[in-house]
């Protein structure tokens, strides 16, 4: 079949001299459109080829780009905050300190030491380039600590020791002089015993030496022995996703070679750390975007079955849409070049939303052929009375992601460059390819299009409509006043602060965030600090005395632990302790320890000094405390370490208050320091949050109010559309404040683009209404009404594929916008034509206003 043959190509519709000219609709075609489509379909043969040719160039850049997720949560935020700039600058002069942790559960505490002494002995057989050392006992540590631990003590406290000894031994020796009751003196005299309990001293020195007594037989293991954490670092060349992935797979390889139910039937093994979480949260990005994007296809090829129940109107869609995502995220990887936890899954929502346009336009095209017009003639009537819609409804949605992308918060910006990107180019390639596509396919099929196929969808909501359009009214404006009373009553923090709400399920369950609640358990203490790191020497004395000083002031509400400097760890006042030290030696001498009681010997023995002190040095520290505190080029003395007094994860707030402490001792001492962490991170993009995301949903109203009215043109139908979409938008702030949401860094996403896309079903609704006449509105609900539904659901099932991912923060995201989506098309569908058809209720008649401009 060539064009000629075509229904509307060439004399097919031709008019003779003085017959009436061709049907003319509302919105009839104007000369661009005129000239254009017939192009199209004529040459659709080059169209489709260069549309093939996009997609595959595209496609080639888009699998690059999603060979490029970064999950970390430093990727989210802009290159100028603090936390990220010195995590770029300073963290290269600084020692990689991540480690992966390996946990044993079991039963038999004996057998999880057995396991792991031959896990550590195959582990350290393993190339440098995977594993560095294996750290699971306090051999060294507690070596250190005999050998230099007195020095740790101040003068007083060594004057203290030795006078309490003194007058134990004293009193030891004259209590065993056998002479004493044949002279007939009464024992009662000695009075009595002199106390050795050293738990006031002890406690300084547990602080020093990290409580390393509370170890079962030196292991790294809860006092009943059912949990036990051994450390493997890395070296430090081993950075970034796939070289923690080696070091994992490689000890996961060794924990199996041993079998460890060997050793305890009821053993567990699990993994945490940097390591493990790094490689823990890709993995399951990964998964949630596989299990997300097959959801979608799935159910959005189902629906269009179901409303088109036509394969060439199907095929056109999807061969449309594939083009326009293909370009969509080809060209993402040249202006962003990856895909961050936000952006991961921007697939499953533009695939979503960057349908509508083609629905809408396959929708009337056929509604146009069953009207009986030709394909060509079809075509263009459907391009010009759907180019304004479409417009507006796609660029609105790409206005609101836009409004996302002036914001410095990367995790918002992104996001909104890419969907922006997207619904552009999807409604653009739509409008050049449809008419080819669908003259390639409608050409070749033998089905007739069927006459008398209406939508469900529409026609229930004109019957709504229509028989209880009071009852709609009354209802929308009671949900409205709900939803502003759930507003107005909402009480608490609205930013999410539990940081555990906004990861992997899974991990909670059995995975890194679970094992690290074991960890936990084992060493009672947060063992990644928050590293400072000063200019000189004294920057940083001033640094840890405004830090002391704050802390003093705070007393029980002091959120830090312990700030470690190479001052703390090498104990000042050597010289001056040594004479101490010998002299408690002497008074520790073996015949005097043989006087005592085996349990007063255990006590004086933790204080006796070895028999040859001397000052500690730099590099008698362990490696533990000593490679933290030093830069990699050698130099000292200009590193602190803040350890959290909280174990386990901190909430936000908790790490607002320590990240606030901090800076703001850096900023009282001068400001000639830096930190870095992940809470400064977490509080960085708490922040970012509270200061864009209320400027871009902002932004995003005002470019949608301002892009309705410019294609509107008219004050009325205008007002009509943004009424609808303000109602939606009450209804699903209103919901999410009921159910007491609170706000993260993605579900604040939800806001603007439900302005930019909530406004796509108003738009149609309005514009086809205008069109057709006032006295159209049942004929719009019945026809476009069922596209509008169709346009919808295809959406919410992009948002609710993010329902079946793992990830906590993206399912609140996908279920908030899926509320969203559906406040609007009820708005839209329902509310809009309910007060549409008010005054046909009142028996009034159209105002010139509500006519349409042709």
């Amino acid at each position: 079949m060539n064009d000629r043959d075509l229904p509307g190509a060439g004399g097919a519709v031709r008019a003779g001299p003085g017959a009436p000219g061709p049907r003319r609709e509302p919105g009839q075609p104007g000369p661009c459109c005129r000239a254009l489509v017939p192009w199209l379909v004529r040459e659709r043969r080059v169209v489709l080829l260069l549309a093939l040719l996009a997609f595959v160039l595209g496609s080639i850049y888009a699998v690059r780009l999603y060979s490029n997720l970064r999950s970390g949560f430093e990727e989210l935020l802009p290159d100028n905050a603090a936390s990220v700039k010195v995590a770029r600058t300073v963290a290269k002069k600084l020692h990689n300190v991540t480690h992966l942790s390996v946990v044993f559960e079991g039963k038999d505490g004996d057998a999880l030491e057995r396991l792991a002494d031959d896990l550590a002995r195959r582990l350290r057989t393993l190339p440098g380039d995977i594993v560095d050392r294996v750290e699971y006992r306090t051999d060294e540590q507690e070596a250190f600590f005999r050998r230099f631990g007195g020095l740790y003590l101040s003068n007083e406290d060594l004057a203290e020791i030795q006078r309490r000894l003194d007058a134990r031994v004293a009193w030891e020796k004259q209590k065993q002089n056998p002479f004493l009751g044949l002279l007939g003196e009464d024992t009662r005299e000695l009075g009595p015993e002199p106390s050795l309990d050293f738990s006031d001293i002890e406690r300084k020195y547990g602080a020093v030496t990290g409580a390393l007594a509370q170890f079962r037989n030196g292991y790294f293991q809860t006092p009943d022995g059912k949990l036990l954490v051994m450390l493997v670092r890395p070296p430090e060349s081993a950075t970034g996703l796939a070289a923690n992935q080696r070091v994992l797979d490689a000890v996961k390889r060794e924990v199996e070679a041993l079998q460890p139910t060997r050793y305890d039937p009821a053993v567990r093994v699990g993994y945490d750390g940097e390591v493990g979480t790094l490689v823990e949260e890709q993995a399951a990005l990964e998964a949630d975007l596989v299990s997300s994007t097959v959801v979608v296809l799935v159910l959005v090829l189902a629906v269009l079955y179901v409303y088109f129940r036509r394969w060439t109107a199907i095929l056109s869609i999807l061969g449309a849409l594939a083009v326009g995502c293909a370009l969509t995220f080809g060209l993402s990887w040249v202006l962003v070049g990856y895909l961050n936890a936000n952006t991961a899954f921007l697939g499953s929502i533009v695939v979503g939303n960057g349908i509508n346009v083609s629905i809408i336009f396959v929708a009337r095209f056929l509604e146009e052929r069953r009207r009986g017009l030709p394909l060509v003639e079809a075509m263009q009537v459907t391009w010009a009375g759907t180019l304004a819609a479409t417009f507006v409804a796609s660029f609105g949605a790409g206005l609101a992601y836009l409004s996302l992308a002036v914001t410095d918060f990367r995790g918002f910006s992104q996001f909104g460059v890419i969907g922006g990107l997207g619904m552009a180019i999807c409604w653009a390639v739509a409008y050049l390819t449809l008419p080819a596509l669908l003259a390639a396919l409608d050409s070749r099929s033998k089905r007739a299009v069927d006459p008398g196929q209406r939508s469900i969808v529409g026609v229930l909501v004109n019957r709504i409509d229509t028989r209880h359009g009071r009852l709609v009214r009354v209802v929308s404006l009671a949900l409205a006043a709900v939803a502003l009373a759930g507003v107005a009553t909402y009480r608490g923090e609205i930013i999410e602060y539990d940081l555990d709400q906004l990861r992997a399920a899974k991990s909670a369950r059995e995975g890194a965030q679970y094992w690290g609640g074991k960890v936990d358990q084992v060493f009672k203490a947060y063992l990644t600090p928050i590293m400072i790191r000063a200019d000189s020497p004294e920057e940083l004395k001033k640094v840890v005395a405004e830090l002391d000083r704050e802390r003093a002031r705070r007393g029980p509400a002091d959120p830090i632990r312990e700030v470690r400097t190479l001052e703390t760890v090498v104990p000042p006042d050597q010289e001056q302790k040594l004479p101490r030290l010998r002299r408690l030696r002497e008074s520790l001498s073996d015949a005097r320890l043989a006087q005592l009681d085996p349990e007063v010997r255990r006590k004086a023995l933790l204080f006796r000094p070895p028999p040859d002190p001397r000052p500690v040095t730099i590099d008698d520290l362990p490696l533990t405390f000593r490679l933290p505190l030093v830069e990699r080029d050698g130099t000292t003395g200009h590193i602190g370490l803040a350890f959290p007094k909280r174990v386990g994860w901190m909430s936000a707030r908790e790490t607002q208050d320590i990240v606030d402490l901090i800076r703001g001792a850096i900023a009282r001492a001068g400001g000639h320091a830096q930190a870095v962490g992940q809470p400064l991170l977490f509080a960085d993009i708490a922040r970012a949050i509270v200061r864009d995301g209320p400027k871009a949903t902002a932004l995003a109203f005002a470019a949608v109010v301002l892009l309705v009215f410019a294609a509107m043109r008219r004050l009325r139908p205008a007002l009509l559309v943004l009424g609808s979409l303000v109602l939606g938008v009450v209804w699903l702030v209103g919901l999410a404040a009921w159910a007491r949401v609170k706000l993260n860094f993605l579900n604040f996403v939800v806001f603007p683009i439900t302005f930019g896309i909530g406004v796509d079903y108003a738009v149609n609704i309005v514009q086809r209404w205008r069109l057709e006449g006032p006295d159209s509105l049942h004929r719009v609900l019945r026809e476009t009404g069922g596209a509008v539904g169709l346009c919808s659901l295809t959406t919410i099932i992009g948002y609710a594929s993010l329902l079946v991912a793992d990830n906590r923060a993206l399912r609140g995201f996908g279920l908030l916008a899926s509320v969203g989506e559906l406040a609007c098309v009820t708005a839209a569908l329902l509310a809009l034509p309910a007060w549409l058809l008010r005054p046909r209720e009142a028996g009034g008649t159209p105002t010139p206003t509500d006519r349409p401009r042709t």
